[in-house]
């Protein structure tokens, strides 16, 4: 195996002990550590873990850090954690939405939530609940650790101004996957097309506008050529999941597991915090670059929404074909938002 072996035998050191038992590990993930998720993950949770383990000195992780290709390319991370090329990393979900349907659960709900936070520790509290969930990555060799977000919320950038959803008619919006079936309530033509297409499709006319975020409008300079930002607030979608590889997990020591597990949702909640900081100031230099927010009121957000099929219904239908209760899930999701005062557009779990 590719990770885990234990370089000193015998019994674990003791606290203040100068040769504690050294662990390697291989952290993978596809995205360079310009990734915001993958910066926190290298400056918050690998230095957080050899902090709290040097507190007793009995182990020491020695980290192979394998991001940005080295091991997997985009969309092989769950492969390369599930047959041993390494052991824990971060999978991007909606890269597996058969294999992880659970994770597509706020992609489900849109118009419910902004808050990043609130949306990830959620969807880990759930799978606490339901031990099926964590099942779904068991069937793979895997062990989860927490579900961690860095996408405050969706919105739409145009390069014309939209002041009412009437405003889309016959426009061509582009969106990567689930999202678009957020437009599917909208008099607008949906267009696949990613986030590195973007910036030369609006460019030369091949799409009108997106569905992206604050933060990746700055880092991909859309700016340039959409200066409209669509201030409509699809939601907050978690969308890493901190994995750790079947083999490996059992063969760590209990005080390595129980700091992994504990710097996890530590993690999830440094980058929630992170994404909001860099939100806010992603959309304060989307203003000095001179483009312009156009605020949709909750009239026109709530049409959004009741335009929309009830695709939560549609998600919990598939998790119960699956032999998950996904009704079930679907209505502690929302009474979890209900509880903290979202301002929810429509209530799915209701209809």
């Amino acid at each position: 195996m590719a990770g885990l072996m234990l370089i000193l035998g015998g019994q674990p050191a003791a606290a203040g002990d100068k040769n504690p038992e050294v662990i390697p590990l291989i952290a993978v993930d596809s995205y360079a550590t310009t990734a915001l998720w993958t910066l926190v993950f290298v400056e918050y949770f690998i230095p957080e873990v050899d902090r709290r383990l040097a507190a007793t000195g009995n182990y020491r992780i020695r980290w192979n850090k394998a991001f940005g290709g080295t091991i997997a390319k985009t969309r092989g991370v769950l492969d390369s954690l599930q047959y041993d090329l390494a052991d824990l990393g971060i999978v991007t979900t909606p890269y597996h939405p058969d294999k992880v349907p659970f994770h597509n659960l706020p992609y489900a709900t849109p118009l419910v939530t902004s808050d990043i936070g609130l949306a990830a520790r959620t969807m880990s509290q759930l799978v606490d609940k339901y031990p099926v969930l964590a099942e779904q990555w068991r069937h793979h060799r895997l062990v989860f650790l927490t579900t961690a977000g860095s996408i405050d919320t969706y919105q739409v950038f145009t390069n014309y101004e939209v002041r009412t959803l009437d405003d889309f008619n016959g426009r061509k919006i582009a969106g990567v996957g689930l999202n678009l079936r957020l437009l599917t309530g909208l008099d607008a033509s949906p267009v696949n097309s990613g986030i590195s297409d973007w910036y030369n499709n609006l460019a030369t006319g091949l799409i009108d506008g997106l569905i992206g975020w604050i933060e990746g409008s700055i880092a991909y300079r859309l700016y340039e050529v959409a200066p409209y930002m669509v201030d409509v607030r699809l939601g907050a979608v978690p969308t890493k999941s901190v994995v750790v590889n079947e083999r490996t997990w059992g063969r760590l020591p209990q005080e390595v597991k129980t700091v992994l597990l504990e710097v996890a949702a530590d993690y999830r909640d440094e980058l929630a915090r992170e994404t909001d900081r860099r939100a806010a100031r992603s959309t304060q230099q989307y203003l000095g670059f001179g483009g312009t927010i156009l605020t949709l009121d909750d009239e026109q957000r709530r049409a959004w929404a009741m335009g929309l099929p009830n695709i939560a219904k549609e998600w919990a239908d598939d998790m119960e074909e699956r032999g998950m209760p996904g009704h079930d899930i679907l209505r502690d999701y929302m009474d979890i938002m209900r509880a903290n005062d979202q301002p929810i557009m429509r209530h799915w779990d209701r209809e």
